[in-house]
């Protein structure tokens, strides 16, 4: 199957991504940096409200936070209350476990409204349209100092922009108000420790519950946190691996947690209650070793008592053999199906619904799969180098629905080339935003002037 050549640009960013977490139907946070080498790169995490605007999905920054001299690596959110401005703006509170070294720092953000500056009125960039047919649309600008999306440009294009066009009434849905965030530093914890004097500390992957209530924490220690929250009260302490914990996972019914190891290539899945191995899974090869980097937990029809493993795989030597997408069992962990992908894969993503996978490669290629039967639906050609994070946006949600152009499902992506993408699965029979605005232009046209042969 060949490489789909284009993909939506979001937003462009100013720091290396490294997460990406989505809170609501509309809100996205994005997060990283470039660590604490004096380099002039801040670590930060951006928030960013989607909307559609008629051509793709646009990305606006309402929110850029200075963490301080660690970069952010790995981060989980939720919401919460829900600020009310009228019947079409909302906004959730939002809250925040972030991974900075050894510490996990918890931040509440708190929704507030502004209104937009008279000096900084909203400006429409209109690009002109270049080869293929690649779509471009409408950016505004809020304040001077935001660089917004690049109008639905891939990177291989170029495009002349026509002068800026000041308009007198904001071009997106909200108006002349929106909501940006006031935030708030709830608490810090010392999540990973040191084995020896010498050795480094730093909390390496975090994952939360369904419901909100447990966090699940991994570092260089090898060990299995689980924390209560929002108290981050420490409820179990497991010693999972004697190596680097790479990556965890929670069950969706709150039983077990899945985790990697890469150093010692070990998957292991755990008893909660127990804080006792259940089981480790091993990949089917023919005599090729392999290596797993990351697992998450897929619901099976949106059922969280029903549920399946998918995990992702390189092989330990060489690139001669392709990397592989796995599917276990989510009571026995047999393995169940496979599919082999060409690339080195290093990030994965289910659908709400389990629906749908996605995972990205070192080469900057996004693959999306049928969660069912692994079946590759496409591939994309999406970053110029390695796919750090990606995160499918609501799927039932009606505003959701919006947001994406009523696609079937949308995934983001983020990577260190400073771009958020989002790559959309048509809905079957799905006619695209732009072209029903067109046609329905032409059918006005075509009425207009029959009304003026026929003398009405």
């Amino acid at each position: 199957m060949s490489a789909q050549k284009t993909s939506e640009t979001v937003a462009s960013l100013n720091f290396p991504s490294y997460a990406i977490i989505g809170v609501s139907s509309r809100y996205i946070l994005v997060g990283g940096g470039g660590g604490s080498a004096k380099t002039g790169i801040k670590n930060q995490f951006d928030v960013f409200e989607l909307y559609h605007n008629g051509v793709q999905t646009v990305g606006e920054k309402v929110l850029s936070y200075d963490v301080g001299d660690f970069c952010i690596t790995n981060m989980v959110g939720w919401s919460g209350p829900i600020a009310v401005a009228s019947k079409k703006m909302t906004a959730p509170t939002i809250f925040l476990s972030l991974g900075l070294e050894e510490k996990c720092v918890l931040m509440k953000l708190k929704p507030t409204l502004r209104s937009v500056k008279s000096g900084d009125a909203p400006i429409e960039r209109i690009p002109k349209p270049k080869e293929r047919g690649h779509s471009s649309g409408e950016v505004r600008k809020r304040r001077s100092s935001e660089k917004n999306a690049e109008e639905g440009m891939t990177e291989r294009d170029d495009t002349k922009e026509e002068k800026p066009k000041k308009k007198f009434v904001n071009t997106t849905l909200r108006g002349n108000k929106y909501f940006s965030f006031d935030t708030e530093k709830v608490s810090e914890t010392e999540t990973v420790f040191k084995k020896k004097k010498d050795d480094e500390a730093y909390q390496k992957c975090c994952r939360l519950s369904l419901d909100h209530k447990v966090l699940v924490t991994g570092g260089t220690d090898g060990h299995l946190r689980v924390w209560g929250l929002p108290d981050m009260n420490k409820l179990k302490d497991i010693k999972g691996h004697d190596d680097a914990v790479d990556d965890v996972d929670i069950k969706p019914d709150g039983r077990q947690i899945v985790s990697v190891c890469k150093p010692t290539r070990e998957c292991c899945v755990w008893n909660v209650r127990e804080g006792k191995k259940f089981i480790q899974v091993a990949l089917q090869t023919n005599g090729v070793k392999y290596k797993c980097f990351r697992a998450r937990y897929g619901m099976v029809e949106g059922d969280p008592t029903k549920s399946k493993l998918f995990t992702i795989s390189n092989p330990v030597v060489g690139t001669k053999n392709p990397a592989v997408v796995a599917k276990w069992c989510g009571q026995t962990y047999a393995q169940e199906k496979s599919q082999q992908l060409a690339g080195s894969l290093g990030s994965l993503a289910l659908s709400d619904d389990g629906r749908y996978l996605a995972t990205g490669t070192m080469g900057g290629n996004i693959y999306i799969l049928i969660a069912f039967s692994l079946q590759q639906l496409r591939e994309v050609e999406a970053h110029k180098t390695f796919v750090t994070g990606l995160e499918w946006l609501p799927t039932n949600s009606h505003e959701s629905q919006m947001v994406r152009g009523f696609s079937d499902a949308s995934v983001l992506s983020i990577s260190c080339d400073n771009t958020l993408k989002i790559h959309h699965i048509p809905r079957r029979g799905m006619v695209p935003v732009w072209v029903a605005a067109i046609l329905a232009a032409l059918v006005l046209f075509g009425a207009f002037l029959l009304a003026s042969f026929l003398g009405l």
